[in-house]
Order: structure tokens, then sequence, then C-alpha cells
């Protein structure tokens, strides 16, 4: 009997050693419903990611990644983290929206385990607990360069703001208010595309109030919608929106409404030669048979910055995930170094972008290429004048 005994605490101890050696992180991610659009571009990031650590042997001993999709639903987003807490995992990689991400950090916090969003950028979700993280930039940071680079950049001083109605928006929205009034700028009108009418409310500020800049806040449906008003109505000013319209199938549906577009982006450039971008490029180009957007860069960074924070984990605790990741300022990520503050948030700063012949360019290095060939061919100029 004693043996029988001394048999099944034997087995006992060697399932829980089994057990203990999975490691289990959870994807939760909008692939279906409103935000779609972004889900299914992080997670084409994530999973490239994580499937290159399995491919080259480099993931962590035991690890496991577990996709759910939280039909861009907030409560099933937050359902879905729980039960995946529940089955042990120590890392979410998740919260794409600000209202997911909301949502989720409270479960986060109390299960003591670690969220990390690859596109959340609320300012006050830093704060909601120690244990959440994005590689996205905060709303703060890009209110300020959206105001920028109206007032400043384009000389637009009477502003309209045509805005959809949400947590992202709400957030955002009184950052850049803010920052347009500090630089001397005027918000002429602020419209709510929840109006019945607002299309024709639009139309009417445009006439009564001639703006030279319209700032369309929203993700990328209703920005869509409010470019479409805005070109019907022959509007000839700078047009300004938000990040959010940077997904590759955003600018496709957009088409030539997006054209001359400005919005802040926290990127990378898919021709750079350096790495790790070049390979995570050419990478993602053989697996999908698309450019990655910037969606789908984040999604990578968020994964690959887990992947670096659970490499030989002495305790298998959130808490020695959290540390980690606030130590990992040496690693590089195809966006940029993943180095978090104190807050975990990505110490990333957008810069200027526009559209221009169909794709995304950095406005601030296209305007100095403009200045370069102008002086170039002003020296051109000048060397034949003296010749003749």
């Amino acid at each position: 009997m004693k043996r029988l005994t001394a048999v099944v605490m034997l087995l006992g101890v060697l399932l829980t050693a089994g057990c203990s050696k999975k490691l289990l992180v959870g994807v939760v991610l909008p692939e279906t419903g409103d935000a779609a659009i972004y889900g299914a571009a992080i997670k084409t990031g994530v999973k490239l990611a994580f499937d290159e650590a399995f491919a080259a042997k480099k993931a962590p001993q035991g690890l496991i990644v577990e996709y759910r999709d939280s039909g861009s639903d907030p409560a099933r987003a937050a359902s879905l983290a729980e039960s995946l807490y529940d089955q042990g995992a120590l890392v979410i990689i998740g919260g794409a929206t600000t209202a997911e991400a909301r949502a989720m950090i409270p479960i986060a916090d109390r299960r003591e385990r670690v969220l990390i969003s690859p596109s959340a950028s609320a300012p006050d979700l830093a704060r909601m607990s120690v244990y959440f993280f994005r590689v996205f930039p905060s709303d703060d940071l890009e209110g300020v360069k959206a105001a920028d680079l109206l007032v400043v950049t384009r000389n637009a001083q009477k502003v309209l703001v045509v805005q959809e109605d949400n947590d992202y928006t709400r957030s955002l929205l009184p950052v850049f208010i803010g920052e347009i009034k500090h630089r001397g700028g005027k918000i002429v009108a602020n419209i709510s595309m929840k109006d019945k009418d607002w299309r024709q409310e639009v139309r009417d500020a445009l006439a009564a109030y001639q703006p030279d800049g319209v700032y369309v806040c929203g993700y990328a449906e209703s920005i869509l919608d409010g470019l479409q008003v805005l070109r019907s109505s022959d509007y000839k000013g700078t047009i300004c929106t938000t990040s959010a319209i940077s997904t590759a199938t955003a600018l496709q549906k957009a088409g030539s409404l997006a054209e001359g577009v400005f919005f802040p982006l926290a990127s990378y450039d898919t021709s750079s030669t350096k790495e790790p971008v070049a390979s995570f490029v050419r990478r993602y180009y053989d697996t999908y048979h698309l450019l990655p957007d910037t969606y789908a860069a984040h999604g990578y960074d968020a994964a690959l910055a887990t992947l670096y924070a659970m490499q030989n984990l002495h305790t298998r605790s959130g808490r020695e995930v959290q540390l980690r990741l606030k130590g990992l300022a040496e690693k590089q990520g195809v966006t940029g170094p993943l180095a978090f503050d104190d807050y975990g948030n990505i110490k990333h700063y957008p810069r200027n972008y526009w559209i221009h012949n169909n794709k995304i360019e950095d406005y601030d290095t296209y305007i100095q290429r403009e200045k370069d060939r102008l002086r170039g061919e002003m020296m051109k100029l000048l060397q034949g004048g003296g010749g003749s």
C-alpha cells in the first residue's frame, strides 16, 4: 500500500512538472467586426514573429500561442482575457482598440499578468496598471503632432474638426484642440458624425468659415466617409487625419480620396536596408505577398517584445515578465527600440506623413528632397548662365 501511494505521488509530481513546462501566450484581436481592419493586419505581424521563432528554434521552451477573435467587442475581449489567464497565460497581446484595452486592463492588473497592446493609444490607459504595455505611441503625442502639422507646417489658422464619437476620439481630441489654441490657431466648428445630418453640417461649415485646414478624427471607415464629403465639396485646404488611416486595406479602399491627406505616424521605412527592418519586410512579403503596413509592424514588435521578455524565465510569473519588458531598451524592433517608459509607453515619436502618389510618404523627408532638387536645379541654371 505504501508502495502504491509512493507511485501515485511520483506520478503527481511528474504530471505537475510536465504542466509547468507549458508557457502560454494569448493573442486577442478583433479579426471580425468594426475593428477587423486593424486586427487582421496586426495578427499577420504577430503570427509572423512567433512562426519565425518556432522555425528557428528560438522560442522559449514550452511556448504555446493561442489566438482568439474579440469580434471588436470590448466585453468579449475582456472575457477571453479572463479565460486565457485562467489557462495560465502570462502575457496577452491584445487591446487593439482603446475600448478593448480599457476593458482588458483591469483583468490583467487583478491577475498580475501582462497585457501588451499593439495599437491602443488613449493617454490614460498606461496609468491603469503596471502590467499594461503598448508598442504604439500615446494619443497625447499624436494630438500634439497633428496640431503642429496643421498650424505650423501647413499654416492652417482656421481649423474645422469632423469627428467620430468613440473612446479613441474622446481621448485624442482634447489634446489636439488644446494644442491648436496653444499655437494660435482657431477651431471654427466641431462636427460629430453621430449627428443625423453631419454631412450637410460639414458642407455648411466649409461655406461659412472657409477653414484653412480640416481635421478628420476617427477610425478608418469614418475617415473615408469624411474624405468623401470633403472631396465632393471640392475642398482645397489641408486635410489632416489620424494614424488610423494607415492600414493597407483602408488606403486601398480610399484610392484617390486619400491623395494629399496628412497624418502623424510613428512608422518605419519599408525600403530600409537596415536590420531588422529589411529581413522583416522580405519575410512578410514572402509569406503574405504584401508589403507590411504599420499595424503589421507594430503587431510584429509586440510579439518580438514578448519573445524577448519570456526567454529563460526563472519564476514564470507575470511580475517577472513585466520587469523583463522594462529592461528591453537595447533590443531593436522593426519600428524602433523596444524601450518602454515607467508607465509602459513605447518611447517612439510620430513624424509627419502624407499620401503621395497613392503611397504613404514621410512628408519631412519629401520636403527636404524637394529643397535639394530645387537647389540643384538652381545651381545648374547659375552655372549655365555663367558660361554664356
